[in-house]
């Protein structure tokens, strides 16, 4: 019984029962495995364009917001009205919409520049890592691309993609899009600049500067930095009413040119008014120094004497000529007497500073205004520059202002000289002045700060100069867009304005720690260096 069900089992199994199964299984696994293959080749193609679409946006965003470096490098600067950034904005927008459908149609691709293209402006946050984007709203400083497959039509530029193997799974295209976005990195800036004194020195008379710039360029230079000064109309600290710098001059001292003299220092501050020595009715008398010192003469019978020193001293004293005794009479009875007149000085005209406290010292006495027309006379008869060119003896506007600028140079000794145009440190305020106000209509986020050098550097936080007129106070703001405060600082400043050497080693040091100190962390590091010379000094334990 077991044998014959056994029997029977195997042949309902046997192999004339099972023809044509692996032909419905192999057919099944077929189109398996079809749809598999053709989906990865689908897959692959859509990967593929979006790398290519991904690609080509890249390049047209970053290509679009390097046209706008160039629109902001070819823009027209005007010194008056500054930079007219509507039409920089308008030219770059163009450049970089026309730049982009470029660069997307070499490789392959279709954009349209009027809404494919859009412009922003990117501010940079202080901390240096967040941001904020702003799209359609100038200054431009980044682009934002797209690259679309979208379109339902199969026969325009940005078609979708088309497939291959899904339309058997009823999908015929594949909509694609990629985004890019570049722009401009903000930037921190420290301006680092010369405040040498040498950098008066295009405005000065040596033989280096005559022969490169011409002896009448010079003297026009000198008589402009006299004009300006005049036509500040700056007045004493401590008198008001009297002007450093008067329309007229100083007494004989009343041309550019100047009036020659050449007697000694003395004499021609006295011959030129700028000093007259006090005037007693005695100063006519013999004069001794044997004995007690005294004035003598004789008169109306009488011999006087005017004495100056000894148990005398003050008093004068008369006997009769026929003989007698000396007695002390009043001086009103000499002959020829008029009260004494003090003496006098046109006031030297620049004050100078206390250097302990920084402030101004007043409208110069009659004894330190004496002294220091002394030191420009002994400069006027001894300086060979002056004399090469032949200003020896010649007391003019000119030979005082290069007088102030080499010998009075700091602003604690000439504290009116940042009113100047002294060259090349003029120009380089000028160009200060410029970068600022490029700086103010850029706007484009990025930071500045200064710092200056001489024998050694400092990083400027304000304005606080006695005579400056303004006050500026950057707080902790060392490096930010304060551009104008940082402006206005420098244009109150003139060559050697602290010391006088040219410590740029040091200036450099002092900028890259303002840098590490106060630049943030996902900008642009740079620092502008301004010198006229080489570097000839560097402070105590100085290692750049």
């Amino acid at each position: 019984m077991k044998i014959a069900v056994s029997r029977a089992r195997r042949q309902r199994l046997s192999p004339q029962h099972r023809k044509g199964v692996f032909f419905v299984l192999a057919v099944i696994c077929l189109m398996g495995a079809m749809t598999f293959v053709g989906m990865s080749v689908d897959l692959g193609m859509i990967t593929l364009t979006k790398t290519r679409m991904q690609a080509a946006a890249d390049a047209a965003a970053l290509s679009a917001a390097q046209e706008i470096v160039v629109a902001v490098r070819d823009a027209s600067w005007n010194s008056e009205s500054g930079l007219d950034m509507d039409a920089v904005q308008t030219a770059a927008a163009a450049d970089a919409r026309a730049m982009a459908e470029y660069v997307a149609s070499m490789n392959g691709f279709y954009l349209d520049p009027d809404t494919d293209v859009t412009l922003g402006r990117r501010l940079l946050s202080s901390d240096g890592v967040t941001y904020t984007e702003s799209w359609g709203t100038g200054p431009f400083n980044c682009v934002k691309v797209d690259i679309r497959k979208n379109n339902a039509d199969a026969s325009a530029p940005d078609a979708k993609l088309p497939l291959i193997f899904a339309p058997m799974a009823g999908e015929r295209t594949q909509v694609i899009t990629t985004t890019a976005t570049a722009f401009i990195e903000s930037r921190d800036i420290v301006c680092t600049l010369d405040y040498s004194s040498s950098m008066n020195d295009d405005s000065c008379m040596s033989n280096a500067t005559i022969n490169r710039l011409t002896k009448a360029a010079v003297e026009a230079n000198l008589d402009a930095i006299w004009t300006a000064l005049v036509n500040s109309d700056v007045r004493f600290s401590d008198d008001p009413s009297t002007q450093k710098f008067p329309a007229t001059g100083f007494g004989s001292l009343n041309s550019a040119a100047g009036t020659t003299n050449n007697s000694s220092s003395q004499s021609a501050i006295e011959a030129l008014g700028l000093y007259t020595p006090a005037q007693n009715y005695y100063d006519d008398w013999s004069y001794t120094t044997s004995g007690d010192n005294r004035y003598s003469t004789t008169a109306n019978g009488y011999e006087y004497r005017r004495y100056t020193q000894g148990s005398y001293n003050g008093q004068l004293r008369r006997k009769p000529i026929s003989g007698g005794t000396w007695t002390t009479v009043s001086e009103t009875t000499a002959p020829g007497y008029f009260p004494t007149i003090p003496e006098s000085a046109i006031p030297f005209p620049q004050e100078g500073k206390n250097t302990s406290t920084g402030l101004r010292l007043g409208k110069p006495s009659v004894a330190t205004s004496k002294s220091r027309w002394l030191a420009y006379a002994d400069f006027v008869r001894t300086n060979g520059n002056l004399n090469n060119q032949g200003y020896r003896y010649k007391y003019g506007y000119r030979t005082l202002m290069v007088y102030l600028m080499e010998s009075r140079v700091s602003n604690s000794q000439s504290e009116d000289l940042w009113r100047a145009p002294c060259y090349p440190f003029h120009g380089m305020k000028m160009g200060m002045d410029t970068f600022c106000q490029f700086m103010t209509d850029l706007s484009y986020g990025d930071n500045i700060g200064l710092v200056d050098y001489a024998v050694e550097a400092r990083i400027e936080s304000g304005l606080n100069d006695d005579g400056a007129d303004t006050t500026v106070d950057l707080g902790t703001s060392l490096m930010s867009t304060r551009y104008q405060d940082i402006n206005t600082i420098q244009q109150h400043k003139q060559a050697g304005h602290y010391s006088s050497n040219t410590a740029t080693g040091d200036g450099i040091m002092k900028g890259i720690q303002l840098l590490n100190s106060h630049g943030r962390y996902g900008a642009q590091k740079a620092i502008l260096l301004m010198t006229d010379g080489q570097p000839n000094i560097y402070p105590s334990g100085f290692n750049l």
